[in-house]
C-alpha cells in the first residue's frame, strides 16, 4: 500500500532546504589554511616555520590575493618604554630571510606591521578604534586580546599592496566593506614568503598566538562559534527535522489508534444495532403477528360474529399498527440502511403506502438511483419522522385531493419537496392545535436541517426539507 507523506512533515523538509543554504555559513570552502591551536613563544630567536608548506609560496611574479588573521594576547605592555624594546608577530620568511611581519617591532610601542623599509621608520603603526590621545594606534596592553588581520595583493615586479585591520568586526555578518575606516591601514612592502614564523625576542614575558588562519576572502576569516558553524547549524537542523518527524509520527499514531478504537467502537455499535433490530423482527414481530392472526380468526369465527364486541377489530387494528411501528423501529435501527439510497427507496415506500390507503392522488418525483452516500441513523430517523407528520397533515387536515412528493440529492444537501392542493391555512396565525409543525422544526434543527413553509388559505400547501450534508453529524457514525 503507498504511504502517503504527511503534509505537516513535507512543508517542514521544504522550509529547512530552503532556509539552510541561505543561512550566514562561513566559507570554509577558500580556507587555504587553519591553525586554531594557542601557542606561547617567547624569545624564540628566529623561530621556527609553522606554515609546512600549507600555502603555496609567494614570490615577486606572484599575481594572487591572500587574508591572514590571527590573535595575540600580550603577558605584558608597552605602556612605558622600559618594557616596550621587543620584536612579537607573525612574521613572512623568504628563503631564510625576513620579510613583512604583524604584531610590534623594537621601535613601536604599538601594534605595527614590521619591516617596511620603504617607511621612515621602518614599521607602520596599526590604526586602532581606541588610539593612544594625539595618536591613531595604541599601546598593547597585557591581559588585552587582540585580532589582527590583513590582506594581501600581490603585483607582480613591485611591492605587494596590504591593507590590514586592527581588531576588525569579524561577526558572522561581516565583510570587508563594512570595516570601519578608522582601523584600516594601507601600505606597501616585499609580501614574498615561503615560511611563516611566530617570533617573540625581548625582556618581557611572551606572547601567545592562536586561531591563525588564511584564506582567499575576508568571509573566511570570520569568527564563527561552535553553534554558528555549518556542522552544528547542519546537526541541529537534522535534529529539529528527526524531532519534527518523530513528533508528527507519534501523533500521527494516536490519531490512528484513536480512529482504530472508534471504527472498532462503531463496528461494535453496528453490530449490536443489527442484532436489536434482528431480534426486534424476530421476537416481537413474531409475536404481533400470531395476535393479527388470533384476531382475523375470531372475526371471521362465526361464534364470535354473532358477538357484538368490536374487541376482535381493536386487537387486529393494534396488531397492524404495532407490526408497522416495529418495521419502522427496525429500519432506522438497522445500520445496512445507514445510506442515501436506503432512505430514498423507504420514503418512496411509506409515501406510496400510506396515500395509496387514502384514496388521494399522487405523484412521486425521485431520481432513479442515488449514490451510497452514507447517512447517520438519527439523520434518518428525524427526517422520517417529518416526512410521516407532513403526509398525515396534509391527509387529515388539508383535504387534499392530490400530492406531490419529490426529493433532491446534491453533494453539499438532501432536499425534501412535500407539496398538496388542500384548503391552506395562514402559517403566522397562531393555534393551539399546530404543535407538529414546532415538533417537525425541532427535528430538523436537531440533524442541522431547516424547513420552509409556504401555504395561502384555498391556494394548498408547500413544504421543503432541507438537511446540509456536509455537516459531521450528518456523516455516517
Amino acid at each position: 500500500m503507498k504511504r502517503e507523506i504527511n503534509p505537516f512533515v513535507f512543508n517542514v523538509v521544504r522550509m529547512l532546504a530552503w532556509t539552510l543554504p541561505a543561512l550566514p555559513f562561513s566559507a570554509y570552502t577558500s580556507v587555504l589554511w587553519n591553525r586554531p591551536d594557542t601557542e606561547f613563544i617567547c624569545n624564540n630567536g628566529k623561530g621556527e616555520d609553522i606554515l609546512h608548506g600549507a600555502i603555496k609560496p609567494q614570490d615577486s611574479n606572484s599575481s594572487a590575493t591572500l587574508y591572514f588573521r590571527f590573535r595575540v594576547d600580550p603577558i605584558a605592555d608597552s605602556a612605558t618604554k622600559s618594557i616596550g624594546d621587543y620584536d612579537a608577530g607573525l612574521v613572512f620568511f623568504d628563503r631564510g630571510g625576513q620579510h613583512l611581519g604583524f604584531g610590534s617591532s623594537k621601535m613601536a610601542w604599538a601594534y605595527c606591521a614590521m619591516n617596511v623599509p620603504n617607511s621612515q621608520k621602518g614599521y607602520v603603526d596599526l590604526n586602532s578604534m581606541i588610539p593612544e590621545p594625539g595618536f591613531n594606534w595604541e599601546y598593547i596592553r597585557a591581559g588585552t586580546h587582540k585580532y589582527i588581520a590583513f590582506r594581501i595583493d600581490y603585483v607582480p615586479g613591485h611591492d605587494a599592496r596590504v591593507t590590514a585591520w586592527l581588531n576588525p568586526d569579524l561577526s558572522l555578518s561581516a565583510t570587508e566593506i563594512k570595516q570601519s575606516t578608522n582601523l584600516v591601514t594601507r601600505f606597501e612592502a616585499n609580501a614574498t614568503f615561503d615560511e611563516i614564523h611566530l617570533l617573540h625576542d625581548g625582556p618581557t614575558g611572551g606572547w601567545k598566538f592562536s586561531q591563525i588562519m588564511a584564506g582567499t576572502s575576508f568571509e573566511d576569516l570570520r569568527l564563527t562559534h561552535f553553534w554558528q558553524s555549518r556542522w552544528f547549524l547542519a546537526a541541529t537542523s537534522g535534529g529539529l527535522l528527526a524531532l519534527v518527524v518523530v513528533t508528527v509520527q507519534l501523533v500521527e499514531r494516536r490519531r490512528s489508534h484513536r480512529n482504530i478504537r472508534r471504527l472498532e467502537k462503531e463496528t461494535a455499535l453496528a453490530a449490536e444495532r443489527a442484532r436489536i433490530a434482528r431480534d426486534i423482527h424476530d421476537e416481537l414481530g413474531a409475536s404481533l403477528t400470531k395476535i393479527q392472526k388470533l384476531a382475523d380468526t375470531m372475526n371471521q369465527n362465526h361464534e364470535f360474529q354473532d358477538n357484538s364486541s368490536p374487541l376482535p377489530k381493536v386487537i387486529s387494528d393494534t396488531a397492524c399498527d404495532s407490526i408497522r411501528a416495529m418495521d419502522e423501529i427496525v429500519w432506522a435501527v438497522n445500520p445496512e440502511n445507514d445510506t442515501l439510497n436506503a432512505l430514498a427507496d423507504y420514503l418512496v415506500y411509506f409515501t406510496e403506502d400510506f396515500l395509496r390507503q387514502t384514496g388521494i392522488a399522487f405523484t412521486l418525483e425521485v431520481p432513479l438511483k442515488l449514490p451510497e452516500y452514507p447517512i447517520a441513523a438519527e439523520v434518518r430517523h428525524n427526517l422520517y419522522m417529518v416526512v410521516k407528520e407532513a403526509l398525515n397533515n396534509a391527509v387529515k387536515h388539508a383535504g387534499a385531493r392530490q400530492i406531490k412528493f419529490g426529493l433532491d440529492f446534491t453533494p453539499k444537501q438532501l432536499t425534501v419537496h412535500i407539496h398538496d392542493n388542500g384548503c391552506g391555512f395562514r402559517p403566522d396565525e397562531k393555534k393551539p392545535t399546530r404543535n407538529g409543525l414546532k415538533n417537525m422544526r425541532n427535528r430538523l434543527s436537531a440533524i442541522g436541517g431547516v424547513l420552509d413553509l409556504q401555504s395561502e388559505p384555498g391556494q394548498g400547501t408547500s413544504i421543503t426539507l432541507k438537511v446540509i450534508l456536509s455537516k459531521n453529524k450528518i456523516n455516517a457514525p
